[in-house]
């Protein structure tokens, strides 16, 4: 849903207050001579969306004006009248204003002239081939490391708090349904049976799409990861093929609300039948890891000090980590932000990024050998002054 303008002025003086502090007084004037310009569409653009408010599938054009809060919006005359409706930009232009057919960078350069503006400012990602045509015509284009929105988006308000519990609640809906799937399913040699029929991976991520969908959610980070055996040992894997009995089972699933536009994440390992002693060991290790992460957030940790909580746990277990170099055991980051992408910052891993209030992260510990299979778990929660909310409340499990 696209959010209300009764929300703009609390986010407008947040937006400010962002603002002043990270611009200090004798830089107004630089700001105010260089713009900060993007193009892109809106689906997985969290930074264009966040901004605009407005979704659409097909590129447009922002141009912002940080210190003066004054943004433009300039969309296809197909989408103006959307725009202006949906819109959280006040000031929205049509392209056909400036020509009929116009190429992207004909369109900006149009634009900056009538605007008289000589530099801007644009995100990383920005097109090179329009950055080269801007600077043939004069126009100064520095790239930045993050933009304000990128900034922003790594605190959420109340209003993003209850979207991504919202999307937390219809996650932990599908995965006790995919647990139960399997919980449920029989053994008929060594692989898994449900009424009649191989229970394979394929039918499972079903299950869990229909209940995302059913939830008002979509799939639009990927599929879910119902990955069983020793392929469980490559984190991304989605997985694919009949269940084995006794064999652990990640399941990943990270849906996104289809009107809201925020994710979640979430992982459960399972295993239907007796675990093998190689598979309780890591899930004991994993969960001691995971619940040693929980209980040092808060607001002025660092992400490092929790990524090093993590990997001191394992390797007091005599596992290898990725800081150790490790090729198996704890081969990836302890988790990252969640918000608008499904991946976003604050990255939790070997970094100083100092955690604030009102930062949402993932701790998602896990282990993999590929000679045995691997074991993740993950729970998304708030950060909060002292300590941390945990938006996750499915249980944890192995056997089912």
């Amino acid at each position: 849903m696209i959010e209300d303008n009764s929300s703009l002025n609390t986010r407008d003086l947040e937006d400010k207050r962002f603002i002043e502090q990270s611009f200090p007084v004798k830089d107004k004037k630089n700001i105010i001579q260089k713009p900060l310009v993007i193009v892109s569409e809106s689906m997985r653009n969290g930074d264009m969306y966040y901004a605009t408010r407005f979704l659409a599938p097909d590129p447009f054009i922002y141009l912002c004006y940080p210190y003066e809060r004054r943004d433009i919006l300039i969309v296809s005359q197909m989408e103006y009248e959307r725009a202006r409706k949906e819109s959280v930009v006040k000031e929205v232009r049509s392209s056909l204003d400036y020509g009929h057919d116009l190429k992207t960078e004909e369109l900006i350069i149009k634009i900056l002239q009538e605007e008289q503006v000589e530099a801007i400012e644009v995100p990383g990602y920005f097109n090179l081939y329009t950055a080269e045509a801007l600077r043939k015509n004069g126009i100064e284009v520095i790239p930045v490391d993050e933009v304000i929105m990128t900034k922003e988006r790594e605190i959420k308000n109340e209003q993003e708090i209850g979207y991504l519990k919202k999307a937390q609640s219809a996650c932990e809906k599908a995965m006790a349904l995919a647990i139960s799937v399997i919980g449920r399913s029989t053994v008929n040699g060594n692989v898994l049976m449900e009424n009649g029929a191989i229970l394979t991976s394929e039918r499972v991520k079903a299950c869990i799409e229909h209940a995302l969908i059913d939830s008002g959610c979509t799939c639009d980070g990927g599929e879910p990861i119902v990955a069983c055996g020793k392929r469980a040992a490559d984190p991304h894997f989605s997985g694919s093929g009949p269940f084995v009995a006794n064999e652990p089972v990640i399941i990943d699933i990270f849906p996104r609300l289809k009107a809201e536009r925020y994710f979640a994440d979430m992982t459960r390992t399972v295993v239907k039948g007796e675990p093998e002693k190689e598979i309780e060991e890591m899930y004991e290790a994993v969960l001691a890891a995971q619940n040693a992460a929980l209980a040092i957030v808060k607001a002025g940790v660092t992400c490092r000090d929790v990524h090093n909580c993590v990997c001191d746990t394992f390797e007091e277990r005599g596992y290898d980590t990725i800081r150790t170099g490790g090729k198996k055991g704890f081969i990836h980051s302890t988790g990252h932000g969640v918000g608008l992408n499904v991946h976003e910052k604050p990255s939790v891993s070997d970094n100083e990024y100092v955690l604030q209030k009102g930062n949402v992260i993932t701790l998602e510990p896990g282990l993999y050998d590929p000679e045995v299979g691997g074991v993740r778990l993950e729970d998304m929660v708030l950060v909060l002054k002292n300590g941390c909310e945990n938006l996750t409340r499915l249980e944890k499990k192995l056997a089912v």
